[in-house]
């Protein structure tokens, strides 16, 4: 008998992923279109990804605080093979390491450009992908300019 290979999404859940809990104010922001992470409240610097303990004033507290979700690219690839079945029909794609301007790096996929425009520096803003009623996913487009 012949393997049926299921094309499903790799996604995080609340049975797959140990971390669920420490995550949920950013999955929570993300489904209402908006971004947050972690600010340490003696230091004030951000904090990605989540954590128990501030990394900058051991004993501190986190808390969950709003971030604009603008940056520019730190570093890139982009993925012409996939390993992965779900994305054999969408290679290429390009995978962003964006630097936001308070100060924390996040990770996502780059959509809505030329894959042969990325470049480090580039302008980028969070986009918002709703996959379910659990997940919306940070992705990253271009800066739109408004008329000047």
């Amino acid at each position: 008998m012949e393997a049926i290979e299921v094309l499903q999404r790799p996604l995080p859940t609340r049975e797959s992923d140990r971390d669920w809990d420490l995550f949920a104010p950013f999955w929570e922001a993300t489904r209402e279109g908006k971004l947050k992470v972690q600010q340490c409240t003696v230091t004030k610097k951000k904090v990605w990804p989540p954590r128990f303990v501030s990394p900058y004033s051991p004993g501190a507290d986190l808390v969950w605080v709003p971030i604009e979700g603008k940056g520019k690219v730190y570093t890139y690839n982009i993925s012409y093979r996939s390993f992965l079945s779900y994305f054999k029909d969408k290679v290429p794609y390009a995978l962003v390491v964006v630097e936001l301007d308070e100060g924390v790096r996040m990770l996502g996929n780059a959509v809505g450009m030329d894959l042969d425009r990325i470049h480090c520096g580039m302008e980028i803003e969070a986009t918002f992908e709703k996959v379910n009623e659990d997940i919306t996913l940070v992705n990253w487009k271009p800066v739109e300019r408004g008329q000047e």
